[in-house]
């Protein structure tokens, strides 16, 4: 009897030892990385009836400033500079994401009669540069984490004689709701659909 109640607590043990080494591993196992993509609603707003459709346009791809224009998502914890998240990354590289979600708003918006890529065959009046200068969430403490994004558009009559009808730069910052990347990324999304909203206005008074 004594010999089997030292093997059955020898047991005890063991199987103790085991699940704790196990609970120790699950612990230090970094956090899985997570793809994102910002998705812009451009239904969101309604469309002024009277206003006209600018001329059709040619839209080149978006620059990307760096440290924004790698996959990983950008944030800033501190006053000094920015850094990269490492477990939130972009589903798609910054450029094509930010060029496809531009794109899409102006022709979801019918902002011009239509709207081309760079380099397509068919004529268009004018040509939409824009450029991404910051997309950043910003988890200084202190403060509710926002996000930031700072983007400039240049539309250029691309007919003689050639003229640069607008050269507007925009920032809108959203709070992040909800935790987690995924909660960053749709705060960026929001701070994107702002900027573009402050763009379309800008067009509406612009000569074309």
């Amino acid at each position: 009897m004594v010999g089997f109640g030292r093997v059955a607590a020898g047991s005890v043990a063991g199987a103790l030892a085991l699940a704790l080494i196990a609970a120790c591993g699950t612990l230090s196992d970094p956090p899985l990385q997570h793809s994102f993509l910002v998705q812009l609603d451009p239904t969101a707003a309604a469309v002024s009836p009277d206003r006209k459709p600018a001329a059709p346009v040619y839209v080149a791809p978006v620059l990307v400033a760096a440290p924004f224009s790698g996959r990983s998502l950008v944030v800033r914890q501190s006053e000094v500079g920015f850094e990269a998240d490492p477990y939130a990354e972009f589903a798609a590289s910054p450029v094509s994401m930010w060029t496809d979600a531009v794109r899409g708003w102006l022709q979801t918006r019918q902002l011009f009669e239509r709207v081309l890529p760079s380099g397509s065959g068919a004529e268009a009046a004018l040509t939409l540069e824009t450029s991404v200068l910051e997309a950043v969430i910003d988890r200084r403490p202190g403060q509710a984490a926002t996000s930031r994004v700072t983007i400039r558009f240049l539309l250029i009559q691309s007919d003689l004689p050639y003229q640069v009808l607008l050269d507007r730069t925009f920032t809108h910052a959203e709070p992040v709701k909800g935790g987690g990347a995924e909660g960053e990324v749709a705060a960026l999304s929001r701070a994107a659909s702002g900027v573009l909203r402050d763009f379309e206005d800008a067009l509406a008074k612009t000569p074309n």
